[in-house]
Formats: structure tokens, C-alpha cells, sequence
């Protein structure tokens, strides 16, 4: 039945010849079956990696294992020990790291660490290629395959030479939900490194505007974040200038289109 249903929506077919249903309402099903028994041969392969090793692993860490397969995603330590003590099993997180560690140094899970946070865990599935988009304001991660996108990477590399081995890209950016929550202009402060935004206004005194001014920064005036470190750095005019925090706040910007380039002249 299950071969069947995906030979149909392979050829585009509409509905189910048993259920009549539209072809869309098995496809969840079939996603989850499909995992759920890629997770059990994973975990029967890390039995047999783990006979082969020599190693053993408690009944406790073995619920590690059994949470880290039974969801997708990127999972950090913590959330897991926290998913496990409401199941009445106690870990501490250093226990947990090492449950997770030993799953990636079997291959069946990776660490990563995106914009600066992690680490991250997430499953190492063979022959599955994916790459990130990550949205820099509420740090949502979305898992996307394109088969051409990673073509045109190999490309790139092999015109400098380079023979490719392992590629993992994060794109980074504002999802769609952050998107429509700034239909207007907002601080500069919120910026991530590496954005790009147009200043509109300044919410402060004569003062402030004529120091911002001399600066550089002017209403229109295509801008570049830097650094959020310490003061907020940014390029403008191909200068770079510090901003205290605070005054950042007061700074009203809109974010560039992608095809808008600073003025490096």
C-alpha cells in the first residue's frame, strides 16, 4: 500500500483509489512512517556500532537515544534533559552532551552552531543533503534541499581550482513571520551583523540629529552593521563609525532589498 500511494504521487495522481482522499491527506502519513522506521534502523545500527566497539550504553542513555531519534530537527542538550524529566528520567546535562557526542562520533548526528548559539544536534541521515536558512531575529531554522543550489556551489569551487568535499550553507535572513511584524521602520539596534538598511528617521533632539549628521548618517543613506559586540559598528560611505547602544535605538531604519549595495565610493 505504501509503495503504491508513492508510485501515485510520484505520477502526480490526485486522489487515493481506496480511501478516495486527496493524495496531499497521506502524505503526512507516509512522512511519518517513513521516519519512524528510519529511526528504528538507525538505532538497530547504533546497537550493532555499539557491540562493535565494545561500548555500552545505560538504560537511561538509551532514553537519550530513543528522544534524539524520535524527532527531527535541531535539538540542544538541554531541551532533551528537560523532554526526559518529564518522563521521570533525571540526567543531568553533562550526561545528556555525552549520550549526544557519542552519536555523532557514531555518525548518526552532527553538532552545529548557528548564528552564534549552540550547539545544536541534529540527525545525520545517509545520502541526505540539506542546508539552513536562519532567520536573525527569532533564530527560526528551516532545513531546505536544492539540488541546483549545490550544484552552482560545486561549480564556484571548481573554477577556483578546488575540489569540493563536504559543503553545509546557512543562509542567513528574516523569515516571514518577523517580516510582516515590521511593516515600518525599526531601531537600528535590532539589526543583525551583516544587514543591510536605509536610515528614516531620528527619535531624538537637534543635538543628536547634527552629531548623527557630521557622522555620516543621513536619511536614505544605505547602511551596513558590522558589529553588535560592544557599540554598534556600522559602514557607511566606506567609512566605519561606532554607535553607543543606546543612541542605536533611536536610529530608525528600514531594511535594504537584497540587490541594494552600499555605496563604496
Amino acid at each position: 500500500m505504501l509503495q503504491k500511494l508513492l508510485g501515485k504521487i510520484k505520477a502526480g495522481c490526485a486522489s487515493c483509489d481506496t480511501c478516495k482522499e486527496p493524495l496531499d491527506h497521506h502524505k503526512t502519513q507516509i512522512k511519518s512512517l517513513c521516519f519512524e522506521k528510519l529511526h528504528q534502523n538507525e538505532k538497530q545500527q547504533l546497537l550493532n556500532l555499539l557491540k562493535q566497539t565494545g561500548r555500552e550504553l545505560s538504560e537511561s542513555e538509551m532514553e537519550v537515544v530513543d528522544l534524539f531519534l524520535s524527532m527531527e530537527g535541531h535539538l540542544s542538550a538541554d531541551f532533551i534533559r528537560k523532554e526526559l524529566d518529564k518522563k521521570g528520567v533525571c540526567l543531568d546535562i553533562h550526561q545528556v552532551e555525552e549520550v549526544l557526542d557519542l552519536l555523532c562520533r557514531y555518525g548518526l548526528a552532527q553538532k552545529v552552531h548557528l548564528n552564534g548559539t549552540g550547539p545544536w544536534y541534529e540527525h545525520l541521515h545517509l545520502g541526505e543533503k540539506h542546508d539552513h536558512l536562519l532567520c536573525t531575529r527569532c533564530g527560526k531554522v528551516v532545513e531546505f534541499e536544492d539540488e541546483e543550489f549545490r550544484k552552482q556551489m560545486t561549480r564556484a569551487a571548481s573554477l577556483h581550482g578546488f575540489q569540493p568535499i563536504f559543503q553545509k550553507t546557512t543562509i542567513y535572513g528574516i523569515c516571514s513571520t518577523c517580516k510582516k511584524k515590521e511593516s515600518g521602520a525599526i531601531p537600528l539596534s535590532t539589526l543583525s551583523p551583516g544587514e543591510k538598511a536605509l536610515v528614516t528617521t531620528v527619535v531624538g533632539g537637534t543635538n543628536l540629529k547634527n552629531k548623527l549628521l557630521d557622522m555620516g548618517l543621513v536619511t536614505d543613506e544605505p547602511i551596513e552593521v558590522l558589529s553588535k559586540s560592544g557599540p554598534v559598528i556600522v559602514g557607511v560611505k566606506g567609512s566605519r563609525i561606532a554607535i553607543g547602544k543606546g543612541i542605536a535605538q533611536k536610529i530608525m531604519v528600514v531594511p535594504a532589498q537584497p540587490d541594494k549595495e552600499l555605496d563604496d565610493k
